[in-house]
């Protein structure tokens, strides 16, 4: 009976990463880890803007990887992990000690864990995806963390005061379930990764516009986006099926023509 044999691999080849995009990754972690104390210390909404920065550098890394050409398997396993800290464990906080009274914190804790764990197997599930290369670049199957971190940041954004009312206490953990299921559902959500050039100047005005009154009024421009991203979906389908619908009428249309004549 032959033995099988070990194929070796150098640990430095395992484990190439490039500089640049790492670092990005490294920097997303820190504004994760710092949301945490101050989530603690009762300050949600420097919390959040060290989220949505967080989320920002996340963005980043990827992007600079692939200008590069520097992506590999380290740096996806890394932003994994960095995700499942800056955006799951920071955002769980947040959701358990922002949307949750005193009476109602052991239910807290389930709520936060259940968006805590839907982030970590999404994070998972986007891995083997990736690896096994079958799925387009420009889609994302179920709402990615940072997305779903930031969705729950703009309502804490928007409200500011923590939750009192058992009514927006059971409203609030109702959102957090639906943000959950979305992140491990088979919904596909658009990515920026290919941009049509006919579109990208129009694209980019409209990103300035956005990002301008994104500082100006922050707390009221995040959750709009939020809600627009998260329900996305729902309009690329109506719009698919309005397409498809213009199609046949137009085909129906020739058609009589053609019988006409």
């Amino acid at each position: 009976m032959k033995k099988k044999r070990i194929r070796r691999v150098s640990l430095s080849r395992l484990t190439r990463f490039s500089f640049l995009p790492s670092l990005f990754s490294l920097l997303s972690l820190f504004a994760g880890f710092l949301s945490v104390f101050q989530i603690f210390k009762g300050d949600f909404v420097n919390a959040i803007y060290l989220i949505v920065a967080s989320a920002i550098l996340d963005g980043l890394d990827g992007t600079v990887a692939r200008l590069t050409n520097t992506e590999s398997n380290f740096g996806v396993q890394l932003d994994s992990l960095v995700d499942a800290m800056a955006f799951g464990v920071s955002t769980s906080f947040l959701i358990n000690k922002w949307g949750f009274t005193p009476e109602f914190y052991q239910f807290g804790k389930v709520i936060a864990f259940m968006f805590l764990s839907a982030g970590i197997i999404r994070l998972a599930r986007f891995n083997v995806i990736k690896e096994a290369d079958v799925v387009p670049t420009d889609i994302f199957i179920g709402l990615p963390i940072p997305i779903g971190a930031i969705s729950i940041a703009s309502i804490v954004l928007y409200f500011k005061d923590p939750i009192t009312s058992p009514l927006w206490v059971m409203i609030f953990a109702l959102v957090v379930i639906i943000i959950s299921f979305l992140m491990i559902s088979n919904v596909k959500y658009k990515t920026l990764k290919k941009v049509n050039s006919k579109i990208g100047l129009k694209l980019l005005f409209l990103f300035a516009v956005t990002i301008a009154l994104l500082i100006m009024f922050p707390d009221k421009i995040l959750p709009l986006i939020s809600i627009l991203y998260c329900t996305s979906p729902l309009f690329f389908l109506i719009s698919k099926l309005i397409r498809k619908r213009a199609k046949k009428i137009s085909l129906k249309i020739k058609k009589n023509s053609d019988t006409d004549k």
